[in-house]
């Protein structure tokens, strides 16, 4: 139930309508669905939505990306990166620490 509120509060109906329509032209099928069924496929759809949005960026960027990086960046890593995926939650006490051991490590070496 709670997928539902999550969705509700983020878009409205026409823009969900909007949306479905526009990736998957029709709403015969979809209007068969449970609405547990119905929100999984409201939030994927928004899902694929964004990352659509973020492989058109990646494709304008990715010229540039390789001008200042002097390399190529997979989409995959670019996608990580804008949506912070990539990010390490730990506490910055455990990150420092394992810092310290990889750090001791290479210098017994």
């Amino acid at each position: 139930m709670e997928k539902f509120f999550l969705v509700g509060c983020q878009i409205d109906e026409i823009e969900i309508k909007e949306l479905l329509l526009r990736r998957y032209h029709t709403l015969d099928f979809i209007g068969s669905m449970d609405i547990f069924e119905f929100c999984d496929f409201i939030i994927l759809a928004i899902k694929k939505d964004k990352k659509d949005f973020y492989y058109s960026q990646y494709t304008a960027l990715l010229p540039r990306i390789i001008q200042v990086t002097g390399k190529y960046m997979p989409f995959n890593d670019f996608y990580d990166t804008i949506t912070g995926a990539n990010l390490d939650l730990r506490p910055a006490e455990e990150i420092v620490e394992e810092s310290r051991e990889i750090r001791r490590r290479l210098e017994n070496k």
